[in-house]
């Protein structure tokens, strides 16, 4: 994989580890367990509009390798729930370990209910995700497009130094016993 691919996928990676982050850090500040169903809600909804304003331009490798297939886009809402559950359960792992942690150093009190304070839990790794995905997918766009035109001239480049070999050789194959007309049978 060439290395300037590696941008576009760290920057799709930015919207998780801020969430991730963003649980870590309220488990740490001990704030209500209620947040962690709420950054899962957050990241779900996210993930959705994600894929409605800014697709990846690997998520239909169909029709980038088959451009005169009909276009086919994927629904955005394919594995809604599975993503849910998924986040649910990983972001209550890690605000529950980042507790276990905070607890060892100070007195634990976890908060009782959501805070007006709390929506920057929510909001900043979602502006982050959406704002690296955009980002992502654009320079996806340009880096995929310069990929498949370095693609498309290497083959033209070995097709014709294929045809150009063919047309001087004028050797043949029967039966896979290659027989060259200069030689003569005596």
């Amino acid at each position: 994989m060439p290395t300037a691919l590696f941008f576009p996928i760290l920057l799709r990676l930015a919207g998780p580890l801020a969430f991730v982050l963003s649980t870590i850090v309220a488990g740490i500040l001990n704030r209500s367990f209620i947040l962690v169903l709420c950054l899962a809600v957050a990241a779900t909804v996210t993930t959705v509009l994600i894929r409605r304003i800014s697709p990846s331009p690997a998520m239909d490798l169909k029709a980038v390798l088959s451009p005169d297939a009909a276009p086919n886009p994927p629904s955005i809402y394919r594995g809604v729930g599975r993503r849910f559950a998924i986040g649910l359960i990983a972001y209550s792992m890690v605000f529950g370990l980042a507790a276990l942690v905070a607890a060892v150093f100070k007195t634990t009190e976890f908060e009782p209910k959501l805070m007006l304070s709390d929506i920057w839990f929510l909001a900043v790794p979602a502006i982050i995700a959406v704002i690296g995905a955009w980002v992502s997918a654009r320079i996806g766009l340009t880096q995929m497009a310069g990929l498949m035109d370095q693609m498309q001239s290497a083959f033209s480049e070995m097709q014709g130094q294929q045809s150009g070999a063919d047309a001087g050789d004028e050797a043949f194959t029967v039966e896979g016993e290659v027989i060259d007309p200069e030689s003569r049978d005596s």
